[in-house]
């Protein structure tokens, strides 16, 4: 008895300057794409999340609008976390 892989296809779209300088980091590295990406899933799989830091980085309008919003609300900002518990338990 044989086993059959039950492989699917998934497109994704990226430009053209953004595949040609990753397809050259891949060749570069002795490998395909189509290796690379089933690197990464392997990588997701095995870690169980994203094989890479992910931030946030607001831009400036985005923080302008959050420190506004802030200052309206009158949040109360602490030095540490014994003052805040302090303050909650008051």
């Amino acid at each position: 008895m044989s086993t059959l892989s039950h492989s699917k296809t998934y497109q994704i779209r990226i430009d053209a300057k953004e595949k040609q300088e990753t397809f050259a980091v891949f060749s570069d590295l002795g490998i395909t794409p189509a290796q690379a990406i089933k690197m990464f899933f392997t990588q997701v799989r095995t870690t169980r999340s994203i094989p890479f830091p992910i931030e946030h980085k607001p831009n400036a309008r985005t923080a302008k609008i959050l420190l506004a919003s802030d200052q309206s609300k009158n949040y109360k900002g602490f030095d540490n976390i014994e003052d805040l518990f302090r303050d909650l338990a008051n």
